[in-house]
C-alpha cells in the first residue's frame, strides 16, 4: 500500500523528488523547483512511498471540478511494476468528483524512434488507466501537447480558463 506525504522545503526526501524531476523532464519542460514549492499557487506535491522506499512524485492543481496533474514521476527502476498506477489511483481518490487532466507530448512531433517508441508507452499508460484524448493540443514552453483527461471530458475553454483562474495573481505567467 503506497503512502504519500506532502512536499515541502523542508521535507527529507526533498533531495530524491528533485533528482527524479530533473531526470524525468527536460529542461524545457521544468519550472524551477522554487516554484513548485511556492504557495502562490495552491498544489497538491507529493511525495509516493512503499514501505520505506521512494517511488515517485505528483505534483497537481485543483480547481473547480478539475485537478490538472502537472507533474507526475515513477524512479526509473520501479516503472512498469503498478506504481504508476496506484499513484493515480491516489490521486483519483483524493478528488473523487474532479475530471483528472493529463498532458503528454504529442507523439507525431517526434523526430527520433526512441522518443517516438517513449510517447507512444506513455500515451497507452494513461489511457490503461482511464484517460481520453480530448479533442485538443496547446503549446507550452515551445512544446506541443495533447491533453487526456479520465472522469470527462474537459474543453479548450474550460483548460484555459482553469489556467487563467490559476495564475492571475501571478505577474508575467503564461498559461497554455
Amino acid at each position: 500500500m503506497l503512502q504519500f506525504f506532502d512536499v515541502t522545503i523542508n521535507s527529507p526526501y526533498l533531495p530524491q523528488v528533485q533528482a527524479l524531476y530533473e531526470s524525468a523532464f527536460p529542461a524545457n519542460e521544468r519550472i524551477p523547483m522554487k516554484q513548485l514549492l511556492d504557495d502562490k499557487i495552491k498544489r497538491e506535491f507529493w511525495a509516493f512511498f512503499d514501505e520505506d522506499s521512494f517511488c515517485g512524485f505528483s505534483n497537481s492543481i485543483s480547481h473547480g471540478n478539475i485537478t490538472n496533474i502537472v507533474y507526475f514521476a515513477v524512479e526509473p527502476e520501479l516503472r512498469s511494476r503498478g506504481y504508476g498506477s496506484q499513484i493515480l489511483q491516489v490521486i483519483r481518490e483524493q478528488h473523487p468528483d474532479t475530471r483528472i487532466v493529463v498532458d503528454i507530448e504529442v507523439e507525431e512531433d517526434s523526430k527520433e524512434a526512441e522518443e517516438l517508441e517513449r510517447r507512444n508507452r506513455r500515451r497507452n499508460f494513461y489511457q490503461r488507466n482511464g484517460f481520453d484524448s480530448s479533442p485538443f493540443d496547446y503549446v507550452w514552453q515551445d512544446e506541443h501537447y495533447r491533453l487526456l483527461t479520465a472522469g470527462g471530458t474537459v474543453t479548450e475553454k474550460e483548460f484555459r480558463d482553469f489556467w487563467k483562474e490559476i495564475l492571475k495573481d501571478i505577474p508575467g505567467a503564461k498559461y497554455p
